[in-house]
């Protein structure tokens, strides 16, 4: 990335919690390297699993294959998200997918430009691996959730997985959402109806608006 670029979106870009407390110009070595650029994406577009993205305009869906074959949305990510920040470095085949959902601009980085700077900067160091740690504990909490039985504790991880400026819209039907949670289809609406009559949500469908 050439300085004019960085420029042009640097506030966007600082705003990331993998720049967490860097001044420009601590900010621009790291990503002054040919592997490291800021790219314009229409909607749809799969993106590479071997790079690390950081949403500045639009955003990512993130889907896993079913063992039926249909990808089913694992989760969404918005300005300022880093996105695969972890798998970047793994050699082996992507254990999910990544699509724009609508028209991004996304900061891309490769794992050589991201060895690089973990090498030459410290801060970018400190904030990576707090970032990954961060990543590690959402994760338990997720694995706690889903290995437990209650269909509150599952709703409750995904809507706030999903959520997006307040709203999760579900890509499925509530029959296979109910499957996908590992719930049955009378637990899922009884806790759905109950999640209402308490006022935290509001549902239309398959639109949930958090409140």
């Amino acid at each position: 990335m050439n300085q004019a670029v960085f420029e042009l979106y640097s506030d966007q870009i600082r705003k990331c919690p993998l720049f967490h407390g860097m001044k420009d110009k601590d900010i621009f070595p790291v990503l002054s390297s040919e592997g490291a650029r800021v790219t314009e994406f229409q909607s749809g577009m799969l993106l590479d699993s071997n790079v690390l993205y950081v949403v500045l305009q639009g955003c990512i869906v993130i889907e896993k294959q079913a063992s039926d074959g249909r990808y089913v949305t694992m989760g969404r990510a918005v300005p300022p998200a880093a996105v695969n920040a972890a798998a970047v470095f793994l050699q082996e085949e992507p254990l999910s997918r990544m699509l724009t959902q609508e028209r991004s601009t996304l900061l891309r980085v490769d794992a050589e430009s991201l060895r690089k700077a973990i090498h030459s900067n410290g801060v970018f160091a400190m904030n990576m691996t707090e970032f990954l740690a961060g990543r590690i504990r959402f994760l338990n909490r997720k694995i706690t959730s889903l290995a437990g039985y209650s269909a509150s504790s599952r709703l409750h991880m995904y809507l706030e997985e999903n959520n997006v400026n307040g709203q999760v819209v579900i890509p499925m039907s509530m029959t296979d959402f109910a499957e996908f949670l590992g719930v049955g289809r009378a637990s899922l609406y009884r806790t759905l109806d109950q999640m209402q009559s308490e006022g935290k949500i509001e549902r239309s469908g398959r639109t949930i608006r958090i409140l």
